[in-house]
């Protein structure tokens, strides 16, 4: 079937724009053509920073039939006594352009009127895409556009030529004076000679003749395989930095791994330095010794956008560019350890935090207190705890007065531990400082790049806190797409770092604790914010799981039971769907639910007034097995507590079956009800049954539906 190539040529494009930029393209390409019933398969986008490019299969010659329907006057005003039409049924008529004896009579929400329908043929798709791909072309945004010459129209940067084939045909079209047509050019300065293109295969084809690898996923791979070939013949590997490759990708269009070297004096240098001062400003890749994390050898690689008559050349222009640069950052380490971290510290109450929240030192203020008290709430006993905690709440912000933080704002807390480390601070104390701002991306968080010290573990869950409140007090949490903060960020590095550490503290407590740190400094009340930051982290914590698998109605149900530990309802969520995949357990969950949602209020039970003997069946069995549940959920042994609450199925059945909860007298109604609410108390402390979904077996018919 008809295929369409469509690509914006232009200057080259910000790195940091072409990912999104390529979205939306594929976005607003599906949504147009869904909207104008053009039937089709797919959409792909690829590009350089010299292009934008998309690719629909499958697209149908023809739009699809519009059905016409039209309603008219009432039957009753359409034609007379005698039946016959009327002036307002001619005139419906006249006004479709058709005879009376297509029109039908057709019941209505306004009684019986005249109604019309027909089919409109679709137009030829070639003719809706001369209207639509300038519309395409135009519905990209950009964080920053431009106009230029004496066009009208905005783009990222100017847009030199346009390429539309639909069905191997031009599809014509202009904008601000650029028209469409079938020619690509090659790359800039290898082949920048124009191409004739005939469909999407040629497209590539004659692009990669012409040393543009226009398929961001395989030019990245190439370039991933020439660093890594680099590496081996230095008999070394490449420093991982998925962000800095894929930036890299949309800064070339052929790309060219060179290598280079510098200094083995500058070696002493925390590698850290080393990795910003080449990946920041130059984008150069770091190489390291074989299975070693952070020992770097004298080397860097980069990627260039094309070959040159002497490529040495080009390697010792960013040898000296290099060299500059990592004197810079030495002389910033030599100067900065003159003066003492400790000094430092005591200067942060120059630095604002955030405009009305004070400053730095008021930070570290609380956070010495929130760390106190999260070793208290998780029993944490190592050797002098609590003063290293001090220490570590004092020193961990200290190297924003620095130099090097000011050059390399991404070294932050590195800095302040390896200055803390020199300086002799003891090594709990600047181990939990160069790891507190771990994880800080999603990428840290799936390499298990997480704090490894317990101190280091408490520091890192309470900075981010403390900073997740401050965004809440300012009015700045996360809405919609928007996270200013980087909210949701920090929330879900806390998420990460107490499920991996198996660290068990009560997040409401803590949130509570640093609430009242605010609400004391400032003289607020913020009682308003605490059930918001609960369900924030609550939210935060679902889509985790169901990125993790466990399906999103026990992953509601957990979260139903909040008990304020993100350990605990973690665990009950995969004890959950571990025993919901079990045989027999399904019907369970199933009586579980029947008993959590018919309860409406309960009081005190009285054995007394039972009149069936299926309530005392249900009442004296659950005395019998409650106080091992209770163990086991206390050992939080959430499994074995499900398989003991399951002794009470053949129970729970047989009382629905033949029990009526809801009669007329209301002391037994009551009284059911109290029981029921006595047993749902037990498994509520694993899951609120009642928001499970009802994928099991349905056997909640009996007599109380």
């Amino acid at each position: 079937m008809p295929e369409l190539l469509l690509e914006i040529g232009c200057e080259e494009i910000p790195a940091r724009f072409v990912p999104d930029a390529l979205a939306q393209l594929k976005h607003n390409a599906e949504a147009i053509f869904t909207r104008e019933k053009i039937p089709h398969s797919s959409f792909e986008t690829i590009g350089t920073p010299r292009r934008l490019a998309v690719y629909g299969k499958d697209i149908d010659e023809r739009q699809s039939n519009i059905k016409v329907e039209r309603w008219g006057p009432q039957a009753g005003q359409a034609f007379d006594a005698e039946g016959r039409p009327t002036k307002a049924a001619l005139g419906f008529a006249k006004s479709l352009g058709v005879e009376l004896e297509k029109i039908q009579t057709r019941d209505s929400d306004k009684g019986k009127r005249l109604f019309y329908q027909s089919e409109q043929p679709g137009q030829a798709t070639g003719e809706i895409l001369k209207k639509v791909l300038p519309e395409l072309v135009l519905s990209i945004k950009f964080p920053k556009s431009m106009r230029w010459g004496a066009g009208k129209i905005r783009f990222a940067r100017p847009i030199h030529w346009l390429l539309a084939l639909f069905n191997g045909k031009v599809v014509e079209f202009e904008l601000d004076g650029v028209s469409a047509g079938n020619q690509s050019f090659g790359h800039r300065f290898l082949a920048p000679q124009a191409v004739q293109v005939k469909n999407f295969e040629s497209y590539l084809a004659l692009l990669r003749e012409a040393k543009v690898i226009v398929n961001p996923e395989e030019r990245q791979r190439l370039m991933e395989e020439a660093l890594a070939q680099k590496a081996r013949e230095m008999g070394a590997e490449l420093y991982p930095d998925p962000e800095l490759v894929e930036e890299v990708n949309f800064l070339v269009e052929y790309p060219v791994v060179l290598v280079g070297g510098f200094s083995s004096l500058f070696l002493e240098l925390p590698p850290e330095v080393l990795i910003a001062s080449m990946r920041g400003h130059q984008r150069y890749f770091a190489v390291r010794e074989k299975g070693e994390e952070l020992k770097l050898k004298p080397y860097f690689l980069f990627v260039a956008n094309t070959h040159t008559r002497d490529d040495s050349v080009v390697v010792k222009g960013n040898e000296k560019v290099l060299s500059a640069r990592l004197a810079d950052a030495e002389f910033f380490y030599r100067e900065d350890l003159k003066v003492p971290i400790t000094g430092r510290a005591e200067e942060l109450g120059q630095m604002v935090f955030q405009t009305g929240l004070g400053s730095y030192k008021d930070k570290v203020c609380r956070l010495e207190k929130l760390l106190l008290g999260m070793i208290e709430e998780t029993g944490t006993k190592e050797f002098d705890i609590e003063k290293h905690a001090r220490a570590a709440a004092r020193l961990c912000k200290a190297d924003l007065l620095t130099q090097m933080v000011g050059e390399f704002p991404e070294l932050e807390g590195i800095i302040a531990g390896e200055y803390a480390r020199v300086q002799k601070q003891p090594e709990p104390v600047w181990k939990a400082v160069r790891e507190h701002y771990l994880p800080k991306t999603a990428y840290d968080i799936a390499q298990g790049k997480l704090p490894k010290t317990r101190l280091g573990q408490l520091l890192s869950i309470v900075d981010k806190i403390d900073s997740i409140i401050a965004g809440f007090v300012d009015g700045h949490q996360p809405t919609g797409s928007q996270d200013p903060y980087g909210i949701r960020r920090m929330a879900n590095a806390i998420i990460a770092v107490t499920l991996k550490s198996g660290l068990e503290f009560n997040l409401d407590r803590i949130a509570q604790c640093a609430i009242r740190s605010f609400a004391d400094m400032f003289n607020r009340k913020l009682d308003d914010i605490e059930n918001a930051v609960r369900s924030f982290f609550q939210v935060r914590l679902k889509n985790i799981m169901i990125e993790e698998k466990i399906e999103y109605d026990i992953a509601e149900a957990v979260l139903g039971a909040w008990d304020g530990s993100l350990i605990s309802a973690w665990q009950r969520a995969l004890a959950l769907s571990e025993l919901r995949s079990e045989p027999g357990f399904a019907d369970l969950f199933v009586g579980f639910r029947r008993v959590a949602r018919i309860i409406e209020k309960s009081g005190s039970l009285d054995s007394s007034l039972f009149e069936c003997a299926e309530e005392r069946e249900l009442w004296s069995t659950f005395q019998e097995v409650k106080a091992g549940i209770e163990e086991l959920l206390k050992g939080r042994q959430w499994k074995a507590a499900m398989r003991e609450l399951g002794q009470l199925k053949p129970y729970i059945d047989r009382f629905f079956d033949r029990v009526m909860v809801n009669v007329d007298d209301p002391k037994i109604r009551l009284n059911r009800h109290s029981l029921l609410a006595n047993i749902a108390g037990e498994f509520r402390a694993i899951a609120d049954f009642s928001l499970l979904a009802g994928k099991e077996k349905n056997i909640e018919g009996g007599k109380n539906g």
